[in-house]
């Protein structure tokens, strides 16, 4: 007796064939993400085959999503409890994943890559070297190919992991450790410069000083209340661990420049550093002086930006020993 095949299930099924064939060929030359995408496709349009899903985690393996290698093969035993492939590729994950919650909860992203680096090497046989059929499901032993010695591999690539999270763990520890100091330092620093007719700005790294009015009257003449808050404030940096930049601020004249900076403005820098350095002791030579650009001006109002505005900056706390 003869079946006969709808054509349109037939064309489905060759379309399905050629899929594969694409995406096995991918495997094969490295493009692990197009093997994926394709794969992904067919699942999202079809009804796959256990052999197709079982392509997919291999290939879903390889890139180091060892969860949806998982599902996929999940999905295979869900057709067939008795795949062997299925049981051995999740096996295998577990194994992984059981190394992993020994040391760390949450996989780093370097060991990830050394994993996947070990799980390939281990299923190589599978989705990138294999060339049979689709239908034709590589044996069961491929996902362990090289017997003891592939474990054994297995073994020294977790504990490269290992000692690699480790490493990484700590290196992030002193880099959390630093910022959290530094943030602290900004947080006391913009509490001991706080004063009437100042507004400041934490900055992740430094306080931005911004003066309510103007400290200057015209050119480099700086007023008496300009003065008085200045000295306030180097009083309040004497002795902190601190480096203070200086900028200067103009507004653009008529027939003058209307950005680059001016003499002006890093003359009304200069006057106000000697201002910090007679009320604090720090030399005059240890503040940085800028000038900024004319349309740089901390105000819309050209009389309030005939001023300065400071950037005090911490000293990197050293890290403990």
């Amino acid at each position: 007796m003869t079946t006969i095949i709808p054509s349109d299930a037939l064309a489905a099924a060759l379309d399905a064939e050629f899929v594969v064939a694409r995406a096995r060929a991918a495997s094969r030359r490295g493009d692990l993400d197009e093997a994926a995408r394709l794969l992904r496709d067919l699942d999202a349009t079809a009804a796959p085959s256990a052999a197709v899903l079982d392509l997919l985690a291999r290939v879903h393996a390889q890139r180091g999503e060892l969860a949806e290698a998982d599902a996929c093969w999940a999905r295979v035993q869900a057709v067939d409890p008795d795949d062997a492939d299925a049981a051995a590729g999740r096996a295998l994950i577990a194994e992984i994943d059981s190394k992993r919650r020994r040391t760390r909860p949450v996989l780093h992203p370097a060991r990830a890559v050394l994993l996947a680096a070990a799980l390939a090497g281990v299923i190589a046989a599978g989705a990138v070297i294999w060339s049979g059929p689709i239908n034709a499901a590589p044996p069961p032993d491929q996902l362990t190919a090289g017997g003891p010695d592939a474990a054994a591999r297995l073994q020294d690539e977790i504990r490269r992991a290992d000692e690699l999270e480790r490493r990484v763990a700590t290196l992030e520890a002193e880099r959390d450790g630093s910022a959290t100091r530094l943030a602290d330092a900004v947080d006391a620093l913009a509490r001991d410069l706080a004063m009437p007719g100042v507004l400041l700005e934490k900055r992740p790294d430094a306080v931005r000083v911004v003066f309510e009015e103007g400290l200057f009257s015209r050119s480099d003449e700086i007023t008496p209340a300009g003065a008085a808050m200045l000295s306030e404030l180097g009083r309040r940096l004497a002795g902190m661990d601190v480096s203070t930049t200086v900028v200067g601020h103009a507004v653009a004249v008529p027939g003058g420049p209307a950005s680059g900076g001016s003499v002006v403005a890093l003359a009304r820098a200069l006057v106000a550093a000697r201002e910090l350095a007679d009320a604090s002791g720090v030399p005059l030579t240890s503040f940085t002086l800028v000038s900024a650009d004319q349309a740089q001006g901390p105000f819309p109002d050209p009389a309030r930006n005939r001023t300065v505005t400071l950037l005090v900056t911490p000293n990197e706390p050293e890290t403990p020993r």
